[in-house]
């Protein structure tokens, strides 16, 4: 009675049973936990051992089994990624994969320096020359070519008055960076993406946006989690000058996100009220650093 219950509150239980299916296994639903991870997919945990990611709208159902592939391409490093244990399953509406179980919980704060660099210098070394056609193009998912226009003509204007000078300075400052040779970027390299057991890095989910760019990009995303001076540590200055300027554009990112992908009136309006929030704390005081 219990199971019949969940699943008729779970309208993807068909799709679970059947990746489940693909590997010959079979799991109540009562031991299943859903883990909603943003606004793309939703995970299923099983026992431990299973990760079901289940696509939430058409880009991600699209997009599925291509970033998949980037997971089975991934090198061995001294961390976890999530391994494809299944091929990509439609059922009753809703495509999943099956995927590895990466054990590990989230840090906020005080995680060692040497575990960040070593993190940077393995997804920097990444031999990517098989990789064609299964990567993302750099910002992709918030307007990829045009992201700087989405950012300039349809973002700044949705800003409080006083902060769409500095969002337009922080937006040409970086168009104007010197190109660099691109290597492999997570692209989303944040604390919620990270799982640590203790001070060792355990594993690093979510590599649906990786792609070749500059790397100073996840060192700014790294730097807004865990602080300038953890990364001051093990990160050249000359990278760091560059991830700075990165950092200063990523909340004007998040709103373009929200209008790329098509997202609902309230889901944009709460990006672009913690973007103007952004800039009248954060951006200002990394301008005076």
């Amino acid at each position: 009675m219990v199971a019949q219950m969940l699943r008729r509150m779970m309208p993807f239980a068909d799709v679970v049973d059947a990746v489940l299916a693909e590997l010959g296994e079979k799991s109540d639903c009562t031991r299943w936990s859903v883990v909603p991870t943003g606004s793309s997919h939703l995970v299923v945990e099983i026992d431990k051992r299973i990760t079901v990611r289940i696509a939430k709208n058409p880009s991600a159902r699209k997009n599925l089994a291509r970033r998949t592939e980037v997971l089975r391409r991934l090198p061995e490093y001294d961390f976890a990624v999530p391994r494809p244990l299944t091929s990509t399953i439609s059922a009753k509406g809703h495509t999943a994969v099956g995927l590895t179980w990466v054990p590990g919980s989230h840090r906020g704060a005080g995680v060692p320096a040497a575990g960040l660099g070593r993190l940077l210098e393995q997804i920097w070394a990444t031999d990517t020359s098989d990789f064609d056609g299964f990567l993302d193009r750099p910002g992709q998912h918030w307007g990829g070519h045009k992201r700087r226009h989405v950012m300039l003509e349809e973002v700044v204007p949705m800003l409080l008055p006083r902060n769409r000078e500095l969002a337009r300075e922080a937006i040409n400052d970086l168009a104007h960076l010197e190109v660099v040779t691109p290597r492999l970027v997570h692209s989303d390299l944040m604390n919620h993406n990270m799982l640590w057991q203790g001070d060792d890095l355990s594993g690093v989910i979510d590599w649906d946006h990786a792609c070749l760019g500059d790397p100073a990009q996840d060192v700014a995303t790294l730097a807004l989690c865990f602080g300038w001076d953890t990364l001051e540590r093990v990160v050249p200055p000359e990278i760091l000058q560059r991830a700075r300027l990165h950092a200063r554009i990523i909340p004007m990112q998040s709103v373009a996100y929200t209008l790329v992908q098509e997202m609902d009136t309230a889901q944009v309006n709460q990006a672009v009220t913690r973007a103007d929030e952004w800039i009248d704390t954060r951006l200002r005081q990394l301008l005076k650093n």
